[in-house]
């Protein structure tokens, strides 16, 4: 069940992100988006992460994959945009 949970709150980010851009809609990156989500949701599962409330873990997961997306593109910008 807290993978349902995990990936309901990877698609609310996805389309919150997507209506707050304005931008078309990327294929490719809501995949990247959403890849970083299973894994960062099937890392919690692993760890045995366990949170008291469906609507809470929703939410938190929504929240990580934002941090790990913002954590993971500000290294990609900095590494790659020097070469």
């Amino acid at each position: 069940m807290e993978m349902a949970y995990g990936l309901a709150g990877i698609v609310l980010y996805l389309l919150t992100g997507y209506l707050k851009s304005g931008e078309s809609f990327d294929f490719q990156k809501a995949l990247r988006t959403l890849v970083i989500g299973m894994l960062l949701v099937g890392l919690n599962v692993l760890l045995g992460v366990e949170i008291p409330s469906p609507e809470i873990e929703t939410l938190l997961a929504a929240g990580e994959v934002a941090l790990a997306e913002n954590i993971v593109k500000t290294l990609w910008r900095r590494l790659f945009s020097t070469l």
